[in-house]
């Protein structure tokens, strides 16, 4: 029988007619193709057999759906029925690839599998030129066919740019080799867990030739650069598979849009950023500055040949170029000292930022404005509503800090709070003070054990340690390599001031972080009317980011996602997903943004929500709207907020500021638990003293 490709019209070879290559398809890919077949006797109920039955029963126990309703949920919110689910998993493959080519073309990524792979070229030269600074790299040589193929793709777009543009500011081989860096980033952390299980097995086989352990390693990777081992190996793995063929696309697809911006922007680049210097040509570009979106889009890093460098970033600016904005028209109000803006070229769906350098203050009085500048922006931030300005989000340049990213002004409020409840009373109040801007001092993960972590905008500490263990690769380059878990050392943040090249305290400088709060808090305050009429309704229709939930856990499962065991079949991809159910019970509007949320995860993408400070609706990464989500425009919040700005509200603020500068003081020792030592009364305590004490305590939590 021959199966047609759907990108090139070609038949598919026999050998890669092997129905096993379906069981990456996810469920709802399979319900689709279910819902569209017709009632046909081909397509009859398939025999419920114990192992379906215990893949159904260990989906609905698994956490959190052994209690409530939950998994009733989870099927409803994408139209499954528990029989359809039962269906799907005791459907035998190559039923589900009869009905899936009945209904639909043979699947782009097979296609692609096809096109690379049926021309099988490994160009060891090639690769070893283009993978010199990546350790594990072997790893990849024997992706070269899917790779050389991706390479093909965007060399061919890169001589089409250069044949619209007379002097494109790059040389098509080096950018090349300057754009690839992240792509084999990338691809390794999807190989490697499955590659080193394969390699382990072939070890205790007794397959693997070699006197040492790296020869052996060496061994493992050539033969795994045959054709038959790898697609063997591709096919045991189908949804590794098709994750390969997407990320390289997406890697493709992305560079060929990036290089047409830059090609488009050049003279707006350099009128903009360099006006006054030739910028010379592109020579390194630094992705994975952040977490990728929108199909594996991210913030990219850009250096040329003079040293000049400036950001690229796949999302509207206009939020940073009305920020800047309003910086100027408070430094024309009085605003001392004075802020520092930065270049911003918006092109609506990206844009291209200045880079910041990083630089230390040469006197103790540049540090002491820094400080009342951040003071300030504490000020600014809270008026604004802002969350997230945590320490890799700032950048101390001399006396001057910086904001690198204001995605998370104009936070908006979800509804559901219900502020009779205590906990969610003490939530709301943090939630509602200058605390939440992410500025202020905060230890997290906290225990007996560990100090935990302060990653804050005045905090960000050096030599901390990640709160949990985490991956690392043990005897890389061996065929001992294994992955272990251990804490590992956060890379330090650029967001504190230095005084000649070291460190200060924060605390030695903490008046000046009031002087410059109170300060701004009153300008803001006499300024209020002003502001509201003339200054926020430029902000009203720019793109802000909505956070749901940490992204750290995001990344979470989407790593682990590349477990082996979760490589086999799309079904059990598509069950360890289900995870994220975890928080519906505790807040509901969760389950409105799950489908859009496992659908980024399935792309390779950290799920993003966006709205505008005009708007109770947010927006998936594909632009869908989700309607009246808050519970009322985040640019009413602030307006409310601006207007109520007053002498009581700013010595409750003051006084959160001093409460979290206080935590600074706390050494190891109460950290991790020690018993504080209580001391005898020097004096007699009389009943009306303690009495008196008592309601000066009621009187104060009263007036919190």
């Amino acid at each position: 029988m021959k199966k047609t490709l759907a990108k090139t019209g070609h038949t598919i070879p026999q050998r890669w007619q092997n129905p096993t290559w379906y069981h990456a398809l996810s469920l709802k890919e399979r319900m689709i193709s279910l819902r569209a077949s017709t009632h046909d006797a081909s397509f009859a109920t398939p025999r419920h057999d114990k192992g379906s039955a215990r893949r159904l029963q260990t989906w609905k126990t698994q956490r959190p759906f052994d209690q409530g309703r939950l998994f009733a949920d989870r099927l409803a919110i994408d139209g499954i029925t528990e029989g359809d689910l039962r269906f799907l998993l005791a459907e035998p493959i190559a039923a589900l690839q009869s009905r899936y080519l009945h209904t639909s073309s043979t699947p782009d990524w097979l296609a692609t599998l096809v096109e690379a792979f049926e021309d099988y070229r490994i160009d060891g030269a090639m690769f070893q030129q283009m993978t010199t600074e990546q350790f594990l790299a072997p790893y990849l040589q024997p992706l070269l066919p899917l790779i050389r193929r991706g390479l093909d793709q965007l060399l061919a777009g890169i001589q089409a740019l250069c044949q619209q543009h007379a002097s494109p500011p790059f040389e098509p081989q080096q950018v090349v080799q300057a754009l690839f860096p992240s792509l084999l980033e990338r691809l390794l952390g999807q190989v490697n867990r499955t590659f080193v299980l394969e390699m382990h097995v072939a070890r205790i086989q007794h397959r693997l030739q070699g006197e040492t352990a790296q020869e052996r390693f060496t061994d493992f990777v050539r033969q795994l650069s045959h054709e038959e081992k790898i697609l063997a190996l591709l096919e045991e793995y189908p949804v590794l598979a098709r994750q390969l063929v997407l990320t390289i696309d997406q890697w493709v697809h992305y560079a060929q849009e990036f290089l047409a911006h830059l090609c488009a922007d050049w003279q707006d680049i350099r009128s903009t950023f360099t006006p006054e210097h030739d910028p010379g040509l592109l020579i390194e570009v630094r992705g994975g500055a952040g977490d990728r979106h929108r199909s594996g889009r991210s913030v990219l890093v850009l250096k040329f040949s003079s040293g000049f460098q400036v950001l690229y970033k796949p999302k509207s600016l206009a939020i940073d170029v009305h920020f800047q904005q309003l910086l100027v028209w408070l430094n024309e109000q009085g605003a001392q000292p004075g802020f520092r803006t930065v270049g911003i070229l918006d092109r609506g769906s990206y844009g291209w930022a200045e880079f910041v350098h990083a630089s230390s203050c040469t006197s103790p009085e540049e540090v002491a404005r820094f400080y009342e500048r951040q003071g300030s922006y504490l000020a600014l931030l809270y008026a604004l509503n802002a969350t997230d300005i945590h320490g890799e989000n700032l950048i101390a340049a001399g006396e001057h800090p910086i904001l690198i990213d204001l995605e998370a002004l104009f936070h908006g409020r979800v509804g559901g709070d219900d502020p009779t409840q205590t906990s969610q009373l003490i939530f709301m109040s943090m939630e509602e003070s200058v605390f939440r801007v992410g500025l202020l001092p905060f230890r997290m993960w906290s225990t007996k054990e560990a100090m935990g972590l302060d990653v804050s905008g005045l905090g960000s500490q050096e030599e901390q340690l990640t709160p949990m263990p985490l991956p690392k690769w043990e005897g890389i380059g061996t065929d001992q390599m294994r992955l272990i878990r251990e804490r590992k050392q956060l890379p330090v943040s650029q967001n504190r001031p230095k005084l000649n090249g070291q460190d200060v305290d924060v605390l030695d400088y903490s008046k000046h972080l009031f002087v410059g709060f109170t300060s701004m808090y009153q300008l803001l305050r006499e300024r209020h009317g002003e502001l509201i009429a003339d200054i926020l309704p430029r902000f009203a229709h720019d793109e802000i980011r909505v956070l749901l939930r940490p992204t750290n856990r995001y990344g979470t499962l989407f790593t682990e996602s590349f477990h082996p065991d979760l490589l086999r079949d799309g079904l059990e991809r598509d069950r360890y997903f289900d995870d994220i159910w975890r928080e519906v019970d505790s807040r509901p509007y969760l389950s409105r943004v799950i489908t859009t949320e496992q659908r980024d995860l399935l792309l390779g993408d950290i799920p993003m929500f966006t709205t505008h400070p005009d708007s109770r609706a947010i927006f998936t990464s594909d632009g869908e709207s989700l309607g009246d989500f808050f519970d009322e425009p985040s640019l009413e919040l602030v307006k409310r907020r601006l207007q109520h700005l007053d002498e009581q509200d700013l010595a409750r603020q003051t006084w959160i500021i001093q409460a979290t500068l206080a935590t600074l003081l706390i050494g190891p020792e109460q950290i991790m638990g020690n018993a504080f030592q209580l001391k005898p009364a020097r004096s007699p305590v009389s009943r009306e003293r303690l009495i008196a004490s008592a309601c000066a305590v009621g009187e104060r939590l009263d007036k919190l």
